[in-house]
């Protein structure tokens, strides 16, 4: 899988030809069935990009390595699907849940291990809504309900079966905590930018480390450079937040 990314369809144009002629280089052959251009921010592009004389299809999503892609950025769908395949991934293991020899102990480890690590797939990258946060907390809830063999009908608060179970994060937590680190990793290797945008667009990626750090972006650039200081920047908002 290769990824191009361009600000012009000319320079994207260029780009495509060089892999192109890579490829026959080599004897293989691009898939143009599979070859997608996506413009950030707009529904279609200006001009065309081709390979030879085929033209490209211009989408408003695909899926790329496991993950939807969307032309604005919203990643509510993409949520919503890792919230199905981890649904499916947990009924897989409905033997394990209903196992009365199986220990709770192991029951949330193969959850977490298993299930959650499903839905928080490439979670880095998300950026999250407040219903978004909701339904995600909700299926947490739902997975620890099931190990613990709880009915709604029952009543049990959602602070009872945390302590049940011994969670002292919830998986928004978790994804912060993710976000954050990942945003500390980019910019110690210098691929941060510091510019601010113009104008009100929709959320961005960085509108939930500025919210959750609490600092505008260059301040957080800088903070990013001492490690033990980071940590205590991101520990600090991974409580205060989720």
């Amino acid at each position: 899988d290769i990824d191009l990314l361009e600000e012009r369809s000319e320079d994207l144009q260029e780009s495509l030809n060089g892999v192109a002629a890579a490829a026959e280089s080599m004897g293989r052959k691009m898939n143009i069935e599979r070859t997608k251009v996506l413009v950030c921010e707009e529904t279609q592009m200006t001009g065309h990009v081709t390979i030879g004389n085929t033209e490209i299809d211009c989408v408003k999503e695909f899926e790329y390595l496991g993950s939807l892609i969307t032309w604005d950025n919203d990643c509510s769908r993409e949520i919503k699907r890792r919230i199905a395949k981890a649904t499916g991934a947990m009924a897989g293991f409905n033997p394990i849940w209903r196992s009365k020899v199986i220990r709770k102990s192991v029951k949330l480890e193969v959850l977490r291990t298993c299930v959650f690590s499903v839905l928080l797939y490439a979670s880095e990258t998300w950026t999250m809504k407040k219903e978004d946060q909701r339904r995600l907390l909700a299926f947490e809830m739902k997975g620890y309900r099931r190990i613990l063999n709880i009915r709604w009908q029952q009543k049990i608060s959602n602070r009872e079966v945390r302590n049940r179970v011994q969670a002292t994060r919830n998986i928004v937590q978790r994804i912060v905590e993710r976000k954050m680190n990942f945003f500390g990793h980019i910019c110690r290797m210098g691929y941060m930018a510091g510019n601010n945008r113009r104008g009100r667009p929709r959320r961005e990626w960085l509108d939930d480390i500025r919210e959750w750090g609490g600092a505008d972006l260059p301040t957080m650039i800088r903070a990013t450079q001492d490690r033990s200081g980071w940590k205590r920047m991101v520990s600090q908002a991974v409580d205060t937040n989720g």
